[in-house]
């Protein structure tokens, strides 16, 4: 794999971003349709197309982010077709610091029964706050927690 994040975020090298190319290698099926939130170089997506994801949506804030991936995939061959990235916010709210536990109600309703959602970037002193998000809502199922260093991936699925 041939990453450059330029001044986007996401070289590969940082505990968050293992745990969650850790998690995807267990879960991307053929038919996984990915969708990348925080996309920064698009590595994560990168890497679900070449374990074989039908296809990706990446989002992110930073334009820098979006060029960034553009350069990733064509320098790993990927064409096109296969993905889509968009600049924007999926959660309006600037105040917000910890974007996992808002934006969990936004994105369940647009999973599909049994989709799996791998979140990261969780420092494990928030490990619980984010557990109790969870499973405040009707819908998901905590299926993994996983740790490297300081940092945790909390995997789910929604289950109605």
């Amino acid at each position: 794999i041939e990453i450059d994040p330029g001044t986007a975020f996401g070289s590969g090298s940082h505990e968050t971003t293992k745990l969650c190319i850790s998690q995807l290698k267990k879960y991307i099926k053929k038919d996984t349709e990915l969708l990348d939130v925080g996309t920064g170089s698009g590595i994560l997506s990168v890497i679900g197309l070449m374990l074989g994801a039908k296809h990706v949506i990446g989002t992110d804030l930073d334009p820098n982010a979006i060029i960034a991936t553009d350069e990733n995939m064509e320098a790993n061959g990927i064409s096109k077709e296969r993905y889509e990235v968009i600049e924007g916010n999926i959660i309006d709210d600037p105040a917000i610091k910890n974007q996992i536990i808002p934006l969990l109600p936004e994105i369940l309703p647009h999973m599909k029964i049994n989709g799996i959602l791998i979140t990261s970037g969780i420092i494990n002193m928030k490990e619980q706050a984010v557990k109790d998000a969870f499973r405040s809502l009707d819908g998901f199922e905590i299926v993994e927690t996983t740790y490297q260093g300081e940092w945790v991936s909390v995997t789910a699925k929604r289950v109605k």
